[in-house]
Formats: structure tokens, C-alpha cells, sequence
């Protein structure tokens, strides 16, 4: 065996032992405005339906690996995700559009 073939060989071996070549993985797809996170909130998910009410959850601890609304937007639907996220003003917005006129 020639030294580069037993280079080439060691080096593969290594590559693949040391984890610097992984699967590829197949990330979720995830709704308008939101992100794949390896590490989620544990929290109750913001949504346009409980934004202004105040939560007493608090943690650092991780959640599973989800799809979370990006920075600055949360849930339209907090009972449809699939609906995507909105920004955080779009709410107001919609509040205000949604109440009755007297």
C-alpha cells in the first residue's frame, strides 16, 4: 500500500471518528417569520390572543428542538402555529380593527 492511499485512508477514518462529517439532517419547515431552534422555550408560546396578558414562567432551561416565532414576532394563532408569526405591533392593529364600533 503507498503512503497517500494509507494518507487518504487515515484521514477519512479520522474525519468520520472525530464527528467533523455528519448526516446531513433535514431541518422541519417552519410558518412565516418563524425559526428552527435547537433549543426552545419551555414557556407558553406569545400569540396575538395573550401577548398583553403578563406570564408568571420563567426559565433557562431548553425545550425540545421546535420552530419559535423570530425576534420582535410572535404567533397570529396561538391554537394554529401553522398560521405563522406576526409582528408584535400587527396585534394593536388587529385589536383594534376587531372591536365593535359603539
Amino acid at each position: 500500500m503507498n503512503f497517500k492511499l494509507f494518507f487518504l485512508l487515515f484521514s477519512l477514518v479520522f474525519l468520520v471518528s472525530s464527528g467533523a462529517v455528519k448526516r446531513a439532517v433535514q431541518l422541519p419547515e417552519c410558518p412565516k417569520n418563524a425559526e428552527y431552534k435547537e433549543c426552545s422555550n419551555i414557556c407558553p408560546d406569545k400569540s396575538c390572543q395573550n401577548l398583553w396578558t403578563a406570564s408568571s414562567c420563567f426559565s433557562f432551561r431548553c425545550g425540545p428542538p421546535a420552530c419559535m416565532c423570530k425576534e420582535g414576532h410572535v404567533y397570529l394563532n396561538g391554537k394554529d402555529k401553522n398560521q405563522g408569526c406576526v409582528r408584535r405591533e400587527t396585534c394593536r392593529t388587529l385589536e383594534k380593527i376587531r372591536k365593535p364600533i359603539p
